[in-house]
């Protein structure tokens, strides 16, 4: 579709490390959720988070990665980014086209693959998300919204060379944000019936975290696979491994 285009924390909650917010996060927000839980899925038991040494019996419910598309694949040549004229239009994945996102158009990588792309010049960095095809000049094999441009030094001069690492998109990973509005154990997902159990777990905590999906509206602002509380997020980060039933 696209072208190229050459232009309040108290002093001792702040002194508690994230182990201990996320397992006081989780104790306050499960006063709440398993009430819903329990109420809204009178079948599942439910009756303590599991240990992430546990391995829990359920499938991964997400959409698998092509087979050789796994992070740490790299690839180096020329970048350019597009976005006057196309503002407002459709990706080649059917969302809206917003310039100002950190997204990018690939030849090839799956829509929702997220990459690490580097200026090679300058050494600058920006992590987008591929949702449109591009770009379609000889050379040339990523084409960034001007914000991702931005982010790199790359609008000014137009063209650049850059090395392209996936960092995301391996079977059963997904991408995390958090909302404010939601609590508890809620979650958005567009990949899940509402309803769903979904686990996650994270390098980042001991502990395996069970969300129920309430909606499946993820904002396309929110460059996630699936949205949480924000408690949850800046306890688990970015990526997480996602088990569902």
């Amino acid at each position: 579709m696209c072208t190229g285009h050459d232009a309040g924390m108290s002093p001792r909650s702040a002194r508690q490390g994230p182990h201990a917010r996320l397992r006081a996060a989780v104790a306050i927000a499960a006063l709440a959720a398993f009430g819903l839980l329990a109420a809204c899925a009178p079948t599942t038991r439910v009756s303590a988070l599991p240990s992430v040494t546990e391995e829990p019996t359920v499938a991964i419910a997400v959409r698998p990665t092509p087979v050789g598309v796994t992070p740490g694949t790299r690839e180096e040549g020329m970048a350019s980014w597009y976005g006057p004229g196309f503002a407002g239009r459709r990706t080649a994945n059917g969302e809206v086209f917003d310039p100002g996102l950190l997204t990018a158009a690939h030849p090839s990588l799956p829509f929702d693959t997220r990459v690490r792309v580097t200026h090679i010049g300058n050494g600058r960095t920006v992590e987008v998300r591929i949702n449109d095809r591009g770009p379609f000049k000889a050379n040339r094999i990523i084409d960034l919204s001007r914000a991702s441009a931005e982010q790199i030094g790359l609008v000014r001069s137009g063209v650049a060379r850059v090395r392209v690492e996936v960092v995301s998109g391996m079977p059963g990973m997904a991408r995390l944000a958090g909302a404010a509005h939601l609590q508890g154990f809620q979650a958005l997902s567009s990949a899940h019936a509402p309803g769903q159990l979904l686990v996650l777990r994270s390098d980042r905590v001991a502990e395996s975290v069970l969300v129920r999906v309430v909606a499946g509206d993820v904002p396309v602002d929110a460059n996630a696979d699936i949205v949480v509380a924000d408690d949850l997020f800046l306890a688990l980060g970015p990526d997480v491994a996602v088990a569902g039933e």
